[in-house]
């Protein structure tokens, strides 16, 4: 009775633990197939599910970006270089993953029963932290609010999977309740003493209600933080506003510059004609500033036959030709926006005008019109 209640047990964690890897890394995978070749193909398998939180503002903001994807340089180091920040979290965390695992697989290789020692001499579950600090730094890298969910609420699927995992080893091995007593489960014990002292229930449906709604208070602490990160990282794009238009620089470059480009964009007879029939008062717009050379997917944009879109630095690439890309903001239904709030309301976009500017003689090069998006046509991919 005993073999089958340890059984039962063991395969009630590996259950959740495999479940909570494919729920946390469907949402993580995103990151990597939009750097793929194959990111149209894989994106509109996540479509349907975007779409569907989009319908409402009570959800589309779920899929909102709370840091820039598109825009490469800000005017915040800390915003500028979150991406490289996460990348090398996610790496890390990885890499001490699998040194636990390492560590873990040995002992069972040689039989010698539970590991007690290497890293897991100060914490009994390296490898579920490691797998946090890999899917906060995937936070970083990707950092939807739907992903920061995802991020949570592993975070609380990992803690329980340990509490699951110490009941079995503790009737396996032992030794194990001592060292429970003289290690941390996540953290160092001296850190993880201060929560001890937290007023916990006792009784199991009370656990569990003080379990949900404690969930639900570092979700919203985390919602917050994104929020007032979100509003951080518009406020420092370079960004040229007017009540109905936002333009935003995918590089360095100041307001005035900006406004001049404008100016002789706005100047010209053929780009007036071209953008009468948008003069709607409730039509937003948000049009994107770079190097002419510059060519992003998640921009709609004309990219040339045999071009590679890329994200790089807008700084590395010719200054003397840029070109603004006119593009309608989309927003919920119940959602409307004016000057930087076009930033943070908008949900997509879609393309309207393209113009090429030579900088250096201040004249306009040449017009395009609106082009198809060639990769995530009406999908919610990043606005900014």
């Amino acid at each position: 009775m005993e073999q089958e209640k340890n059984n039962s047990t063991k395969n009630v964690t590996r259950g959740a633990f495999w479940a909570s890897i494919i729920f946390y890394g469907l949402i993580a995978f995103e990151f990597f197939y939009m750097f793929s070749p194959f990111a149209a193909y894989i994106y509109s398998i996540y479509g349907p599910g975007l779409d569907t939180l989009n319908l409402t503002g009570s959800t589309s903001w779920l899929i909102s970006f709370f840091m820039p994807h598109i825009a490469r340089e800000t005017q915040s180091v800390f915003i500028t270089w979150h991406e490289m920040i996460g990348m090398t979290l996610f790496l890390g965390g990885f890499a001490a993953f699998l040194i636990g695992a390492a560590q873990i697989y040995w002992s069972k290789l040689k039989n010698s029963g539970a590991v007690f020692g290497g890293i897991y001499n100060h914490i009994r579950h390296p490898q579920y932290l490691a797998l946090m600090i890999s899917s906060f730094g995937m936070v970083l890298v990707w950092p939807r609010y739907l992903v920061l969910l995802g991020f949570v609420t592993v975070c609380f699927a990992y803690f329980f999977l340990a509490r699951i995992e110490e009941g079995s080893c503790k009737q396996r091995f032992d030794g194990y309740g001592d060292y429970c007593s003289q290690t941390g489960m996540f953290f160092l014990p001296v850190i993880e003493q201060l929560f001890y002292k937290l007023p916990w229930p006792h009784k199991r449906w009370s656990r569990i209600i003080a379990s949900l709604g404690l969930y639900l208070c570092v979700l919203m602490m985390a919602f917050s933080a994104a929020r007032a990160i979100h509003l951080y990282s518009v406020n420092n794009l370079y960004t040229y506003t007017t009540e109905k238009e936002v333009y935003l620089s995918l590089g360095q470059i100041d307001a005035d510059e900006i406004s001049e480009m404008v100016h002789i964009v706005k100047s010209d007879s053929s780009v007036a004609a071209s953008l009468v029939e948008f003069q709607d008062p409730d039509q937003r717009f948000i049009n994107y500033v770079m190097p002419a050379s510059l060519f992003v997917s998640e921009v709609p944009m004309y990219i040339p036959e045999g071009q590679v879109p890329t994200h790089e630095w807008p700084s590395n690439k010719d200054q003397s030709r840029y070109k603004i890309i006119f593009s309608l903001a989309h927003f919920s239904p119940e959602s409307q926006a004016k000057d930087l709030d076009i930033l943070l309301r908008a949900i997509n976009k879609t393309p309207v005008l393209e113009v090429w500017i030579d900088r250096s003689s201040q004249t306009i090069e040449k017009i395009l019109n609106s082009t198809p998006d060639q990769y995530y046509e009406g999908m919610p991919v990043p606005v900014f």
